[in-house]
Parts: structure tokens; C-alpha cells; sequence
């Protein structure tokens, strides 16, 4: 995602609406909110340690209520001693519960602050039948229909655990979608991806393939038909900003390893509403603000998600810089690669003068906190200091090595890490071993330490901060 107003799946085989609507599971509504409808029993202890390792979906827009199927991972302790049978806990805070199965039929559970807590006794997995409603665009489904659950509102879409470490894989089905609008999403994903990668899009879409990768990928890019508008409608908005994506998209391949979401993507075109930019890394189908569709770099950052953030996930949001220094680094070397070094040497420019903008509106922060699970993403951490702050440490360290020699680093430990968690001090380890070069005095100077050392720093080379 590029940091901004950020709320950051087609089958390219088939674009038209969907009109088969499978039945949902039973018209019982339940009991939402309550245990259903066993209170006398003790409470139903949380159990947030049980992961997820695979859910399918089937949402219905018309209807808007949806199935989950959720299979877990094996049990390991923890609740399963309480001699109640194994308990496992999900993120439901605007779901409607209305039923929860397990294969030999309905599961005990309860409904406690929002979250959904079921004794699932021996059972690996198990069916939530639920209800949902629009959200704010940055929350779930938004108005304009498309999803965004970054960081922790995946609750509000799916039973879900939206701490990244757990990672799971998806299957997705929409129905009930209006014969004249396009469901766009993926559906499959099979590499294990945190929960805010999943989204779909609904709309009157038109999409143009852009071309294909050595590798074999198929490079797209989708947006809202209009009437009117010419070179500066949608259209042609769009084509514009992924007329380098193909050579990008082939580029991150190339030097990183293998793309893990399947060999066909595209850029998504979303409204979020007045004001939001910025994109999400909704793989394979990532989502770019209409406000922005112009722009090569916001593609180029989206696309690269796919190799950090999406294919090595952050094991703690205290990680972000993993997923989003990484992208923000990569992002302007692949701009190079495809259109030159002048256009990756203007993105520089802009990183210092964002860095600069940033430090004054959002306030300086070590951007690589030492803790895990204590700091709030949205409040403590994200923003366009970690960007830029993660970018030039890249950058840096890269002109110490070698910049070819650090893609390959960060190539090794994504082939390695790949469908994983990880830890950025994991990856700062990584690369010193990779390259022989120590990273502490880059960490210091970027990811833990304050002010902005573009100030300091003698004006040699572009980007210096402006005086």
C-alpha cells in the first residue's frame, strides 16, 4: 500500500457477471450476539492461538450474507486442555452471526465484543453463516463496491484473524452481483497471505490486457467505464499509468523469484470517495484509487507488494518497514528498469521531498520499534515517515553493496521466505549474510533513529533535503 488516504479479483476468464447463486446454508437466523443459546453454560474462553489455514467464501451482494469455511490449524494445547474440547477465537465485529457448523453439526459458541469465540472439540474446521453490511470504504465493503479490510477489519467482511502472522489461503466466490456490474477477484489464492490481501470489486469495468512477462504472466489493468472523458477519461488515465507495468511487473520477476498468486494480474481502478488515494496490495488484483490511476509509481509499489507484504508477510505490524521500505525501495528500482534512470532518479527527488512533507505533518518516529504485538498500526506506526524512512535505508545500504548485489539479497530471502511471516531483524540478518556488509549503522541511521539524515548529510548525490 502506498501510504496516503489508504482504505492499500478477477478472473480474467471471465468478466461478465456472475449468475449462479448457490444456496446459502439453512434461513435459521440464530442467535446473534448471544452463546447460541446455551447462557448458562460457563463462558467460552478465547483462543487467539489457533490459526487459520484456509478459508473459502461465498458472498452474496444481493442477499449480503455470506458462508465461511474455515479449516484450521492442527491444535497445539492450549485451549483444547481446559477439558471442554478445543475452543478457537476469530475477528467478527460486524458480522451477524446466524449459525456455526461443524462436520457432525452445529457448534457451541458465543459472541463477545465483537469477536467470535467457538468450542470446535476434536473438529479441524467448521461453517460460519453470517450476515454483513456496508462499510466505510476503508473498513470492509464500502459503497462503491469494492472491499478494503487493511489493517484490522477483516472482521467486518469474514470470520478472520487479522494479525499477519497467521497467515491463510482463499477461496472466493461472489454471486448475486447486478447483470449490468463485473465482480473482479481472485478465486483462488494458494500461497498463504494475510487476510487483508483478499477483496473483490464490483462495477461497470472495462479491462485491457498490457502484455506479457518472460516469466508468462499476464499483465491487465481495469477501470470504470464512463461516458466521455477521451485521453483524460478513465481509459486513458489508466493507460497512461500502467504503460510501463508490464516491463516492471516482468522485472520483479526477474530479480526477485517467481510470483506466487497465479499468471494473471491486474491494476484495479476503486473509488474510495472524495478525497482517498493511494492503492492496496490486493493480490493478484490490487486496487488503485480512480484519483490515481495515473501514476506509475503507485502501480509499481502495488505490484511489488506481491513479493513483501503479500508473499513474505510481517509476522508484527511492528515489521511494516518489511513490507512497506522493501516495496517503497523496490518500487523505484523497477521504475528504472523499465523506463530508465532519470525516471528512478525523479523518484527519489519526490521519496526526499515526501520524506520532508511527512517529518513535519506526521512528527519523527523510530520507524523499527523493538517490540511485537504493542503498537497500534494505525496510530503508532503507519505513515509516510516508515515509507520513505524504510525506502532510503534500502537505498544506502544498496549503495554500500551494490544495488544489483541487494536485489539479489532481498530476492534470496523472498525464494526463501516465501507464503511466510517474518521479522525484519530476520531480514537484516538475512542480508549481512548475503552480502558481508554489516546493516547496523544503515539501521541506526534510518529504521531506529530520528531526524531525517537527508539534512545532515553532505549534497553530493540527488535527493538532498531541500534547505
Amino acid at each position: 500500500m502506498r501510504a496516503a488516504f489508504v482504505v492499500g479479483a478477477m478472473s480474467l476468464l471471465g468478466f461478465g457477471a456472475c449468475e449462479a447463486t448457490p444456496e446459502l446454508l439453512g434461513t435459521d437466523t440464530g442467535v446473534a450476539g448471544a452463546r447460541g443459546g446455551k447462557a448458562d453454560r460457563d463462558e467460552i474462553p478465547a483462543d487467539w492461538l489457533r490459526g487459520i489455514a484456509a478459508t473459502a467464501l461465498v458472498v452474496d451482494l444481493e442477499a449480503m450474507e455470506a458462508t465461511a469455511q474455515l479449516r484450521l490449524d492442527p491444535a497445539d494445547g492450549g485451549s483444547c486442555e481446559t477439558g471442554r474440547g478445543c475452543v478457537a477465537s476469530f475477528e467478527a465485529a460486524g458480522l451477524d452471526v446466524r449459525e456455526v457448523l461443524g462436520p457432525n453439526g452445529p457448534l457451541d459458541y458465543e459472541r463477545r465484543e465483537g469477536d467470535l469465540h467457538v468450542v470446535v472439540g476434536a473438529a479441524d474446521s467448521l461453517t460460519v453463516r453470517y450476515g454483513f453490511k456496508q462499510q466505510d470504504p476503508s473498513q470492509g465493503l464500502g459503497p462503491a463496491g469494492s472491499t478494503s479490510v487493511w489493517p484490522t477489519y477483516c472482521g467486518n467482511l469474514f470470520p478472520c484473524h487479522s494479525d499477519p502472522w497467521d497467515g491463510t489461503t482463499f477461496e472466493l466466490t461472489v454471486v448475486g452481483v447486478s447483470e449490468e456490474l463485473t465482480a473482479i477477484y481472485p478465486e483462488r489464492i494458494t500461497t498463504e497471505t494475510p487476510a487483508y490481501t483478499l477483496a473483490f470489486a464490483t462495477g461497470k469495468y472495462e479491462c485491457q490486457v498490457l502484455g506479457e512477462t518472460r516469466a508468462g504472466t499476464e499483465v491487465s489493468v481495469c477501470w470504470v467505464r464512463k461516458v466521455g472523458g477521451g485521453a483524460n477519461g478513465p481509459r486513458g488515465k489508466a493507460l497512461r499509468g500502467t504503460e510501463s507495468l508490464t516491463a516492471v511487473f516482468d522485472w520483479l520477476e526477474a530479480s526477485l523469484g517467481a510470483y506466487a498468486f497465479g499468471d494473471e494480474v491486474a491494476s484495479v481502478s476503486v473509488d474510495w470517495g472524495d478525497g482517498a488515494v493511494g492503492g492496496m496490495e490486493h493480490h493478484p488484483f490490487w486496487h488503485v484509487s480512480d484519483s490515481e490511476i495515473e501514476e506509475p509509481l503507485l502501480h509499481a509499489h502495488e505490484a511489488a507488494h506481491g513479493w513483501f507484504g503479500a508473499g513474505v508477510r510481517i509476522a508484527c505490524w511492528e515489521d511494516l518497514v518489511l513490507s512497506e521500505g522493501t516495496v517503497s525501495y523496490l518500487a523505484a528500482r523497477a521504475i528504472g528498469a523499465a523506463s530508465g534512470a532519470e525516471a528512478e532518479q525523479q523518484v527519489w527527488v519526490d521519496y526526499a521531498a515526501e520524506l520532508e512533507a511527512a517529518l513535519v505533518e506526521e512528527g519523527d518516529q523510530a520507524v523499527l520499534p523493538a517490540t511485537c504485538g504493542e503498537v497500534d498500526v494505525l496510530e503508532g506506526l503507519w505513515g509516510n515517515v516508515l515509507y520513505m524512512k524504510g525506502a532510503f535505508f534500502f537505498r544506502d545500504y544498496g549503495d554500500a553493496v551494490g544495488h544489483d548485489v541487494l536485489v539479489e539479497a532481498l530476492g534470496a530471502f523472498y525464494r526463501e521466505r516465501v507464503g511466510t511471516a517474518a521479522r525484519t531483524t530476520e531480514l537484516l540478518e538475512h542480508l549481512e549474510r548475503a552480502t558481508g556488509a554489516d546493516t547496523e549503522v544503515f539501521a541506526a541511521k534510518w529504521l531506529t533513529g530520528l531526524g531525517n539524515p537527508l539534512a545532515a548529510a553532505p549534497c553530493d548525490r540527488e535527493p538532498c533535503a531541500t534547505p
